[in-house]
């Protein structure tokens, strides 16, 4: 890897600049623009480091924000518009946990919204809907499919007006952002007050990952932070949040999809069970799974 790709960063939540090394890279030479996908990653490429004030996890050095943008801005990912079935019966039980927090159906806005399969549910549903989504790709094909408002780009970009939505989502996202703490502090911009932000991340700290240890499945070239239920509250309370509940998150993927999943550690294990799945013609079966996810739901204060 080029290091003049690379840039050093200080702690996103406090600042400090006095961070641990928790795992070394094992992959030195790899293409930055080759690593970034919305549903892909690699795993061996990053520096993982633990801030010793406040206990955030974090890439450092990691690849420059201009670069990983443009990355997700030209990716094609047909990988994850193949899970259909699976992504909106995972977005369906998402939408109960909205609206279990948000009863009142109004304008709602998904963060880095993929090809829409949230939007989607949730318009079907009464919601008010509008995405946002950097890939190019993705965002013309939610477009086509669903005939829903996707705004091509970051979240600045869209500069939307202050207090202009009631629900804001976002579906695996926070953990891709070059700026976690900015990120939070304009959503709290756009959104109403007593409004509720919904949030899903991979937990380091779950019992999953420090099992895994430096082979947890989620310590991958596409994610630049690693949360737990302390470090994301910690986060919300300093961009205004009130923290009104933690849980695990559940996904719907097909069995073929997770078995391809298994290649990121053992390729001849995956193409096996790729075999197995076709010989018994078990392919598509939908199977809802626990990886060491958890949401969060916040209000704004």
């Amino acid at each position: 890897m080029n290091q003049e790709y690379l840039e050093n960063v200080p702690c996103n939540l406090c600042g400090s600049l006095d961070c641990a090394v928790m795992y070394q890279p094992t992959k030195k030479n790899y293409n930055p623009e080759e690593v970034f996908s919305a549903s892909g990653g690699v795993r061996g490429t990053q520096t993982i480091v633990k801030c010793r004030n406040c206990g955030l996890v974090y890439v450092n050095p990691r690849v420059k924000p201009e670069m990983i943008v443009s990355a997700y801005t030209d990716a094609v990912d047909e990988l994850y518009v193949s899970q259909e079935e699976g992504r909106l019966k995972t977005f369906t039980q998402a939408l109960h946990l909205v609206e279990k927090y948000a009863p009142l159906k109004g304008k709602i806005l998904d963060v880095g919204c993929a090809a829409g399969f949230f939007l989607n549910v949730a318009q079907q549903n009464g919601w008010e809907v509008t995405g946002v989504e950097p890939g190019r790709w993705l965002s013309e094909w939610g477009r086509k499919r669903f005939a829903i408002d996707i705004k091509n780009g970051v979240l600045y970009d869209a500069s939307f007006p202050d207090e202009c939505f009631d629900v804001v989502t976002m579906w695996d996202v926070l953990e891709h952002t070059p700026d976690p703490r900015s990120e939070l502090a304009e959503v709290n911009r756009i959104l109403k007050k007593g409004g509720i932000l919904l949030i899903n991340f991979p937990n380091v700290g779950s019992k999953l990952a420090r099992i895994a240890g430096s082979k947890w499945w989620f310590f991958l070239s596409v994610h630049l932070y690693h949360f737990t239920p302390q470090t994301i509250s910690a986060m919300l309370q300093k961009n205004q949040f009130e923290v009104v509940n933690i849980g695990r998150h559940y996904q719907t993927l097909s069995l073929e999809h997770l078995v391809k999943m298994t290649g990121l550690y053992s390729q001849g294990l995956s193409n096996l069970g790729l075999k197995i799945c076709s010989l018994l013609r078990i392919n598509n079966w939908q199977v809802p799974y626990y990886a060491s996810q958890a949401n969060v739901v916040a209000r704004k204060k």
